[in-house]
């Protein structure tokens, strides 16, 4: 089944209580009701037998009176599951073999129809500009593959991006060789590392052995002086000269030197000298920067500056080879953190103006976690609070009760009388609770202080919650939605499915409208949809470009009929974030509602109506 297909099932599984016409179906999937019958067609003669069934005067209904939903949402999955790692074979195939493919080829190796291997190509044709890889298709040529050897390198090594599952693209590589062959260059590859007294991890050692099969299978990097220090060449040296004597290949010394990269980045043994200025350098200039983009003081933070330090010196090290690092976690980081992802992914830009420094989205989610740990570090584990009673020790003992109920790290350090604050320490104390008003002079140290009623009711909780919020979150401010301007674009129709310039052209039109950018804001953000996508799952994409450029601050949301391609992915709501630097602090509260947005939540606000889903989200950014 091609991905529509896919599609249209997943329709009819979210209206499995109702019929839906052959209009509706063709609306959501913008095709004709013709191709409508065709891929239900497809479905029941691929999928599963009579899975789609035709009411007369009422519409199209999965059939459960054969298959219960839970069963054909399983057995979709594991078709999904499937065809998701079909494309990811099919296009490691085209990069990995020196062979230019046909269509015809690929339709007969993989039993898939013309439209179905279009529909592959397309997606691996989308995902692969992120590397610099170009895919076309040429007539009376093939499937033509556009890249130098390290860009297809690393496109391999990121292959499983074209999953939504786990898949390990390693495996993929090491079965370029015979087993019993990538068997001997593990033994012999830990063996050379324990004889120069480098232990390594089964990992570790698998991770050298893909590199090297890369370099055996296809021709040598572009890149000139990847010697590394003598130990590691050393190293490189017998591993190829046991390799080329155990199994016969014939393995140069350029292979060697190459391989000795991989063995001085993964045991650390570079010697950066001088770089090493340049990337202390380079780290202050970040964390500065992020200081004043985010308005926290990074800048304090001795275990982020020493995290960075040994981080960055490798990240510097792949950048300097052009070698990427494949990060598996990424799009999870990108939903957790979006905030942090983003302005990382600004201020390394800003840097790049000067130092020609480009990171991969993979290396900015790398960095975000220690951004993002450097956070987590300053919220107290343990939150203070004295309770100033004037009613004595029954209501004490009942607010105190009810206060610690609130939230898991507030610890009652003592309950006292009104007349006992003058005398009393507040050093370490973060909260001080009272039942009535007391004279503030001469209490030195004094903590915030919050007035609740004896009895202590449900204004008072929210009151002190709100305090908990800030306390625990030292990154929270005011969160005033005034100076944004929302606007919803519902009844936007994409050109053409595969191309989303024509959001970015809608959006440049309202902006202008407004008069609430610069020159040159949606180049811009085009510019940073290239160089990592904004979509952060669910449906959900939240491109965006440079805040400096931004005059006003403006919200756009799309909501298409159907689902709208971005990249490898599909969204069904698009955020555009045209936010002023002013409003850093408000963008940060917004795409972190947004990120928290699951699929369910995304499928009920695209059946709302444009003003409630306005009302709805701006409701949603206010909590």
């Amino acid at each position: 089944m091609i991905h529509r297909q896919i599609k249209l099932i997943q329709l009819l599984l979210n209206n499995v209580e109702t019929y839906l016409n052959g209009q509706e179906v063709a609306t959501f999937l913008n095709v004709s009701n013709r191709t409508v019958r065709n891929d239900i067609k497809t479905i029941n003669a691929t999928f599963l037998e009579d899975l789609i069934i035709s009411t007369q005067s009422k519409g199209y209904q999965l059939n459960t009176n054969i298959y219960a939903t839970k069963e054909i949402e399983s057995l979709l999955d594991e078709r999904m599951s499937r065809e998701n790692n079909l494309l990811i074979t099919i296009a490691y195939k085209l990069f990995m073999e020196h062979h230019t493919y046909t269509l015809h080829e690929i339709e007969s190796l993989y039993h898939l129809s013309k439209t179905e291997v279009m529909d592959c190509l397309t997606r691996i044709q989308n995902w692969a500009t992120k590397f610099d890889v170009a895919v076309s298709l040429k007539k009376k040529q093939g499937i033509i593959i556009d890249a130098t050897t390290t860009n297809i390198n690393n496109a391999v090594l990121h292959l499983n991006q074209l999953s939504n599952y786990d898949f390990k693209v390693e495996d993929l590589i090491v079965q370029e060789l015979p087993k019993a062959h990538t068997q001997k260059m593990r033994q012999i590859i830990n063996q050379n590392l324990q004889h120069f007294r480098l232990q390594a991890s089964d990992n570790k050692v698998q991770q050298l052995l893909v590199h090297l099969i890369l370099l055996i299978k296809r021709t040598q990097p572009d890149c000139l002086d990847w010697k590394a220090d003598v130990e590691s060449l050393a190293i490189a040296k017998k591993c190829i000269q046991d390799i080329n004597h155990s199994l016969g290949y014939q393995l140069n010394d350029e292979t060697s030197e190459l391989f000795s990269f991989f063995i001085s980045y993964h045991f650390n043994k570079f010697d950066l000298g001088v770089q090493q200025l340049f990337i202390q350098s380079y780290i202050d200039r970040l964390i500065q920067l992020m200081d004043e983009k985010i308005g926290f003081a990074f800048s304090r933070d001795a275990i982020l500056k020493h995290n960075m330090n040994v981080h960055f010196s490798r990240t510097y090290l792949r950048i300097m080879r052009n070698v990427y690092l494949n990060n598996p976690l990424t799009a999870q980081i990108k939903k957790l953190y979006p905030f942090i992802f983003n302005t990382l992914y600004e201020a390394i830009h800003q840097l790049s103006q000067d130092t020609d420094i480009q990171l991969s989205e993979d290396e900015i989610a790398f960095l975000t976690i220690h951004f993002q740990s450097s956070i987590e570090r300053t919220k107290p584990t343990q939150i203070n609070v004295i309770i100033a009673c004037y009613y004595g020790i029954g209501v004490s003992t009942l607010l105190a009760e009810k206060i610690k109920k609130l939230n898991n790290a507030i610890s009652i350090v003592d309950t006292l009388k009104l007349e006992e604050l003058q005398s009393y320490d507040f050093k370490s104390i973060d909260l001080l609770i009272t039942t009535h008003d007391f004279n503030v002079s001469n209490i030195s140290n004094l903590p915030k202080v919050i007035q609740v009623s004896p009895l202590f009711s449900d204004d008072d909780a929210k009151h002190i919650e709100s305090f908990l919020k800030v306390i625990q979150n030292p990154m929270s401010h005011k969160n005033d939605l005034s100076p944004i301007q929302f606007s919803i674009e519902s009844d936007f129709k994409l050109k053409n499915l595969t191309d989303i310039l024509s959001i970015f052209n809608r959006t440049e039109e309202i902006l202008q409208q407004h008069h609430a950018t610069l020159k040159g804001y949606i180049e811009s953000a085009m510019e940073r949809e290239r160089q990592s996508s904004t979509f952060i799952g669910n449906g959900i994409a939240i491109p965006h470009g440079n805040p400096e450029k931004v005059l006003k601050s403006h919200v756009i949301i799309f909501k298409a009929p159907q689902p709208i391609p971005w990249k490898q992915h599909n969204v069904k709501l698009v955020f555009f974030l045209a936010i002023a630097k002013k409003d850093s602090l408000i963008n940060r509260k917004m795409i972190q509602a947004i990120a928290q947005l699951e699929e369910d939540d995304i499928n009920e606000l695209c059946l709302l109506e444009d003003t409630q889903l306005k009302l709805t989200l701006i409701k949603r950014f206010r909590e």
